[in-house]
C-alpha cells in the first residue's frame, strides 16, 4: 500500500560533503547487507564540479560563511508498487519541477528491506544547494560568498531562502507537499495502481482514527512524539530555531513517558526502531569522522610549519656564520683551517636544507596518509572541545559493534542448523 512521507531538513556548515557520501553510499558509507542503493545522480553542477560532484560539497563546507547553511535535503517516501525505474523517473520528475535548472544538487534512492515483513522500503534523499546560479562564472571560493544585488559578479550565488519569515516557509511547505502528492498519484494511476496518497492530516481529511506514526529514536513508547516534530519541522526551517525548540518537547514527553504505561511493540514496530538507530549512529558516524579528519589536518599543517620554522632558524644562524667567516678570511696562517670550517658550515646548512624540503613534501604527505599520526591528540581535542558528539560518537560505536556481533552469530547459528539437517541420500536406479 502507497504511503506518503515528505520532510525537509537544513544541513549546517560542514556537514554537507559527509552528507552526500552518506547519501550516495561512498567511502566508508558502501553498502552492506541487504540494504540496495536504488540509483544516484547529480545535476545543475558549476563547471568546476562537472566531473567530480562531491567537491561541490565540499567546498559548501570550506567556503560557505560560519552560520550559514551548506544544503537543503528532502526526504520522500516513494511506492513500493512502482518498479525501480519508475521510482527513478518520478524523483528525476520531482527534482525538475522543484529545483529546476538553477540549485546544484545530489539525490540518492534507497531500497532497505524490513527484516520481519521482508517488503521494500523505498525513499529518496535530495540534497541541494540554496544558491542559485544566474550564469555568471565564479570561483569556487567566490560561488559561496555573500551576494552582492549591485554588482552580482563581484559577490557569490543569491541564497533563495533568505527574508522569508516562519509562516512563508509554512505555507511554501504545505505547497511542496501537496505538489508531491499529486505527482505520486499520477505515477500510480499512469501505470495501472489503485491506491493513492494524500498528504494531509486525518482529521483534514475528515478521517477520525489516531494516525500511523512513524517511530524515532525517542518515541518508542509514545506515538505522538514523531507527530510533534514532523508538526514542528513543517512550520520551522531555521536550524537554529530547531536545535532550541527540540529539547522543550524531549523533556515534557519524558514525563508524559514516565505517567503512561507503555503499550507493548508490534515485530515491525521493533524493527522499525532498530532501523532508525541504525540511520542515526550511521550519521553519528559521517559527523565525527569528517570533524576528525578536519582536525587531523590542522594538526598536521601546524606541526609541520613549526618543524619548517625550526629549520628555517637553523639555516639562518648557519647562514649568518658563514658570513661572519667569510669576513675574515685568512690570506695565508690558518687557511686550512678556515677552509675545514667553512666546509663544514656549508655541509650542515645543505643537511638543514633537505631536511626542510623532505619536512614540507614527502614528510608532510606521509603524515597525511598516515592515519595513526596525530590520532591520539585529536581525539583528545574533539573529547574537549565537541563533549556531546564524543559521547554520542561512542554510544554509537557500540551499538553498531553490538549489533555486528547479533549478526555473527545470527549467521553461526543458521550454520550449525544447516549441518543438523539430514542430507537427501537419493536412490540408486538399475540399470
Amino acid at each position: 500500500m502507497a504511503s506518503y512521507h515528505l520532510s525537509v531538513k537544513v544541513g549546517a556548515k560542514g556537514k554537507a560533503a559527509a552528507h552526500a557520501e552518506y547519501i550516495e553510499r561512498e567511502g566508508e558509507y558502501k553498502l552492506k547487507n541487504k540494504e540496495k542503493l536504488e540509483a544516484v545522480e547529480h545535476g545543475n553542477m558549476p563547471e568546476w564540479a562537472q566531473d567530480n560532484p562531491n567537491l561541490f560539497w565540499q567546498c559548501a563546507d570550506e567556503f560557505e560563511r560560519k552560520n550559514g547553511s551548506t544544503y537543503r535535503e528532502i526526504e520522500i517516501a516513494l511506492p513500493r508498487e512502482l518498479t525501480p525505474q519508475q521510482r527513478k523517473e518520478l524523483v528525476q520528475t520531482f527534482v525538475e519541477q522543484e529545483l529546476g535548472e538553477k540549485h546544484a544538487y545530489t539525490w540518492a534512492i534507497h531500497t532497505p528491506k524490513a527484516s520481519i515483513e521482508g517488503g521494500e522500503q523505498p525513499h529518496a534523499h535530495i540534497m541541494y544547494s540554496e544558491r542559485l546560479q544566474d550564469g555568471i562564472e565564479r570561483s569556487p571560493d567566490q560561488f559561496f560568498k555573500r551576494y552582492n544585488s549591485k554588482n552580482p559578479e563581484r559577490g557569490g550565488c543569491q541564497k533563495s531562502n533568505t527574508a522569508k519569515t516562519a509562516e512563508q516557509r509554512k505555507t511554501e511547505l504545505v505547497e511542496l507537499r501537496e505538489r508531491f502528492a499529486d505527482l505520486q498519484n499520477a505515477y500510480l494511476e499512469e501505470y495501472g495502481h489503485a491506491d493513492r496518497v494524500d498528504h494531509r492530516s486525518l482529521a483534514d481529511q475528515g478521517i477520525e482514527r489516531i494516525p500511523e506514526k512513524h517511530l524515532g529514536w525517542k518515541g518508542s513508547q509514545n506515538q505522538e512524539f514523531k507527530g510533534l516534530v514532523l508538526e514542528y519541522r513543517e512550520a520551522t526551517q531555521t536550524f537554529q530555531t530547531h536545535i532550541d525548540y527540540l529539547p522543550k518537547h524531549l523533556a515534557s514527553l519524558d514525563q508524559e513517558q514516565q505517567r503512561e504505561k507503555p503499550k507493548p511493540l508490534t515485530n515491525e514496530q521493533k524493527q522499525e526502531i532498530v532501523n532508525q538507530k541504525i540511520e542515526e549512529a550511521k550519521e553519528t558516524t559521517a559527523e565525527y569522522k569528517a570533524l576528525f579528519e578536519k582536525y587531523r589536518t590542522q594538526y598536521i599543517e601546524n606541526t609541520t610549519k613549526s618543524e619548517l620554522k625550526e629549520y628555517q632558524k637553523q639555516g639562518a644562524d648557519i647562514r649568518t656564520k658563514i658570513e661572519e667567516l667569510d669576513k675574515n678570511k685568512p690570506m695565508f696562517f690558518g687557511k686550512k683551517d678556515w677552509e675545514e670550517k667553512r666546509e663544514n658550515l656549508v655541509r650542515e646548512y645543505r643537511e638543514i636544507h633537505h631536511l626542510h624540503d623532505h619536512t614540507k613534501t614527502e614528510k608532510k604527505t606521509q603524515r597525511l596518509y598516515d592515519q595513526r599520526f596525530g590520532r591520539e591528540a585529536v581525539i583528545k581535542h574533539i573529547e574537549k572541545n565537541h563533549p556531546e558528539l564524543n559521547q554520542k560518537y561512542a554510544k554509537s560505536q557500540e551499538f553498531l559493534k553490538a549489533l555486528e556481533q547479533l549478526r555473527q552469530q545470527q549467521k553461526q547459528q543458521e550454520r550449525a542448523q544447516q549441518k543438523e539437517k539430514p542430507k537427501d541420500k537419493g536412490f540408486d536406479m538399475e540399470r
